[in-house]
């Protein structure tokens, strides 16, 4: 059930898209290279300047610039030429059918998910006050509100984003988003290994890869369960996709 974990801190001279691996790329947002802009399309930069605050433009920028950047080695083109398309939830896929991918960003932290098939899903979040049990009420299954209920108050909201990771990570690899009825699967709210985990809705089986990429942050990978590799290429600094330009 595991994947074999592999880290690569320095992005790859050729990047490839296999059935076999999905790789999990991880990069910051808190440095806006001069050629982030270049690389986005015209609805892009709109999406981006209907942000208020400026350091929201700036991580919607990089976290998309890098996307761009990166996609473009696994399909050997440039950036700007890459063409997205969207299911009816709103799931993004390339136009080209070639591979899969999922983007999710937190805070000033991006996080890519590659792979062969295109049914993968990844979450990222940074913690921040909520209200918990409120949220739960209304998104988490009974299964996931009495495990996060049982806990000491000290250790809730590891326990609330350990689960909401995983959910995010799961309903993005299904591709219907927000659409599919939360409380109506349930995850483990503190996995010590990958675990299996059913689509209710259509019997589909997926592998669930839970880690916390950065203190107070939880992550998830939701994939295929033919995938035996998991890729974590953990980039400190933005620029260092430079050599793919």
């Amino acid at each position: 059930m595991d994947k074999k974990i592999l880290y690569q801190t320095m992005p790859p001279a050729r990047c490839q898209a296999t059935w076999q691996q999905v790789d999990v790329w991880q990069f910051p947002l808190h440095h806006q290279p001069n050629w982030a802009l270049a690389c986005l399309s015209q609805d892009e930069l709109a999406r981006a300047n209907r942000f208020h605050f400026a350091k929201h433009r700036q991580r919607f920028a990089v976290a998309r610039a890098g996307m761009r950047l990166i996609l473009a080695q696994y399909q050997d083109t440039s950036p700007d030429q890459l063409s997205f398309t969207t299911n009816a939830h709103g799931k993004p896929a390339l136009t080209s059918t070639q591979f899969g991918f999922n983007l999710s960003h937190s805070g000033e932290l991006a996080m890519l998910a590659v792979s062969k098939h295109p049914e993968i899903g990844v979450d990222v979040e940074y913690f921040s006050p909520r209200p918990f049990l409120g949220i739960a009420q209304h998104c988490f299954s009974d299964i996931e509100i009495q495990a996060l209920t049982a806990l000491p108050a000290m250790s809730c909201m590891l326990g609330f984003f350990k689960i909401w990771s995983q959910k995010e990570a799961f309903i993005k690899a299904v591709g219907m988003g927000l659409a599919y009825p939360l409380k109506d699967f349930s995850v483990r709210i503190n996995p010590a290994t990958d675990y299996a985990i059913t689509d209710p809705l259509t019997g589909t089986s997926w592998d669930m890869h839970s880690f916390m990429p950065k203190p107070a942050c939880c992550a998830a990978v939701c994939i295929p369960p033919t995938v035996s590799h998991i890729c974590k290429i953990p980039l400190t600094d933005i620029q260092q996709l430079e050599a793919y330009l």
